[in-house]
């Protein structure tokens, strides 16, 4: 049986967003995702698998809260 998340997807997903925003999608290292977003390195690879699909899913996420 897998851990819990201890997270709120949205949350994380809303600090990624702005992570992001601020400094580009070049210059935002996982270094920089994990410590905005407050959860550990593997946690991010398992929720969301690499950067660019993090990328992906700030942006669908940006697409249905903000827009």
């Amino acid at each position: 049986m897998g851990r819990h998340k201890e997270f709120n997807r949205q949350d994380v997903l809303d600090k990624a967003m702005l992570t992001f925003w601020r400094q580009g999608y070049e210059a935002t290292s996982i270094r920089n995702l994990i410590a905005s977003m407050g959860i550990h390195r593997g946690s991010l690879y398992d929720t969301f698998g690499d950067k660019h699909s993090l990328f992906q899913e700030t942006l669908a996420h940006y697409d249905h809260t903000v827009v």
